[in-house]
């Protein structure tokens, strides 16, 4: 009897952390649903022309010759078609007051009366169509429904982001319903104001953040099932961001006997859908981003005065193989500028960037956090690896995050920084909300002196405040005036 009382208490457990945080999620997402004006979160038309173009079967983007409307020069496109009047209404409508976007009655009225054009047009969106769209078929299928429904495009794109923010509450809660260890910090990654924000507005690295989480879920239960559930959760996040692939390596962990080679034949395995996808996209979606008119940078060798307006990955290339220390120089010295401000965009710098938070704020959560990671080391698990061989695990896993994070910065100095650059441009906090659930297997397991309530209660405690704290401050910056 007390062994079937003990393993009663161990479900109830995960079922009630699941439970909690979606008290404190589902007010806080469908505010922000409702709250947020369309198009302020971060590149959410070309998410929305993204979604939308799957109404229509538009699974592959399309590219195809256009013209540069500022220059008149000949350009590569990639993109899909969109009625027009969705697109009017994705883009949003606000005025500025004190260097913020600010709803007016008058730009709600106009938003709201924003009817269907029935009439495509061809969108091109070279930063999105190079992503797999399995992570858009919430947002697709809130379109659908509000169109059946008769619904102004206004309301088919907060319809839209209610079905995102309802995908991302049922991965995460499933996520906390099955993780074995670790909850207190995979609960901290899905109430991160940033994720919330993300999860619940049409930008798809909400769904991605919730899917890392119930990957990394799947990975404590040391089980096949669970080990399957995390390849194919993964899986949809890296043919969305194919650089985050060295973080597959760890599904084949621990660096143990047996099976191990075993599980790195099935890590080879599942890169292969994702490898045959970056080759699709290298050969016939992808295409330069177009920039301002620029000068290339101080590392740029060539005719000096040259003025470009695409960026060229070839160029950038060029510099880091012509002074190999640069692939280590750059992304540290893009670290020393940005760093304080990546930390606080990986907690919540909301909107296009411009609604931050108190510095206490930042670092209540960054304890929180912490902390977090503490109970993972301090957690019960499923078995226990000699002291050696889990330091030794912990450090793996520390060095393919760390090498995943390293490749990202490159990635973005290939495909998004201006030629010549001496730090890497584009980085954004939020990439690395990816990576922050698998710090639970950089933890050597230290034994089991932590209750995993004492772990997430601060958390907990930071997402009752949120509940609050969040509508209030995207109504204030959204609204008042």
């Amino acid at each position: 009897m007390r062994r079937r009382g003990t393993m009663v208490q161990a479900r109830q457990g995960p079922t009630l952390l699941a439970l909690l945080f979606l008290a404190c999620a589902l007010p806080v997402m469908v505010m922000i649903a409702l709250f947020t004006p369309p198009g302020q979160s971060p590149d959410e038309p070309a998410h929305l022309v993204r979604a939308a173009g799957l109404l229509r079967g538009a699974v592959l983007p399309v590219r195809k010759p256009g013209t540069d409307v500022d220059t008149g020069t000949p350009i590569e496109q990639v993109g899909v078609k969109i009625d027009a009047g969705l697109l009017t209404a994705g883009f949003g409508k606000a005025t500025q007051m004190e260097g913020r976007p600010v709803v007016t009655q008058a730009d709600a009225a106009a938003m709201q009366a924003t009817p269907w054009a029935h009439q495509l047009i061809f969108v091109s969106i070279p930063n999105t169509a190079t992503y797999f769209p399995l992570a858009y078929l919430p947002a697709a299928l809130g379109l659908a429904v509000g169109k059946l429904a008769g619904a102004t495009p206004f309301a088919s794109i907060i319809l839209a982001r209610l079905a995102t923010a309802l995908a991302y509450l049922a991965i995460g809660a499933a996520a906390l319903a099955l993780a074995s260890y670790g909850r207190a910090l995979l609960l901290a990654v899905l109430l991160l104001p940033m994720s919330l924000f993300l999860g619940g507005t049409l930008d798809q690295d909400g769904i991605l953040i919730a899917l890392s989480c119930l990957a990394c879920a799947g990975l404590t239960r040391e089980t096949p099932g669970g080990r399957k559930m995390a390849f194919v959760a993964f899986l949809v996040v890296l043919l969305a961001k194919p650089p985050y692939l060295p973080l597959l390596a760890l599904f084949a962990l621990p660096l143990a006997w047996p099976g191990f080679w075993r599980r790195a034949g099935g890590v080879i395995l599942a890169s292969l859908p994702v490898l045959l996808w970056v080759a699709i996209v290298v050969a016939f979606i992808s295409v330069p981003f177009g920039k301002p008119p620029y000068h290339p940078g101080p590392l740029f060798a060539g005719a000096q005065g040259l003025t470009m307006d695409r960026t060229d990955p070839a160029a950038n290339l060029h510099i880091l193989l012509a002074g190999k220390e640069r692939l280590f120089t750059l992304p540290w010295h893009t670290l020393a500028l940005f760093g304080t401000d990546k930390l606080k965009e990986m907690v919540g710098i909301l909107g296009l960037l411009q609604l931050s938070f108190p510095g206490w704020f930042y670092g209540l959560w960054w304890g929180a956090i912490g902390f977090a990671v503490l109970g993972a080391a301090m957690s019960s698990r499923p078995s226990v690896l000699p002291l050696p061989v889990s330091l030794l695990n912990a450090a793996a896993v520390l060095a393919v995050i760390v090498l995943t994070g390293w490749l990202i910065m490159l990635s973005f100095y290939l495909s998004w920084t201006n030629v010549g650059l001496d730090f890497i441009d584009g980085l954004q906090g939020r990439y690395a909300l990816l990576l922050l659930p698998f710090l639970l297997f950089a933890m050597p397991a230290l034994g089991a002196w932590m209750p995993e309530w004492l772990a997430a209660l601060p958390v907990l405690l930071l997402g009752v405040f949120e509940v609050g704290y969040l509508p209030m401050k995207l109504a204030a910056f959204f609204y008042v005036h």
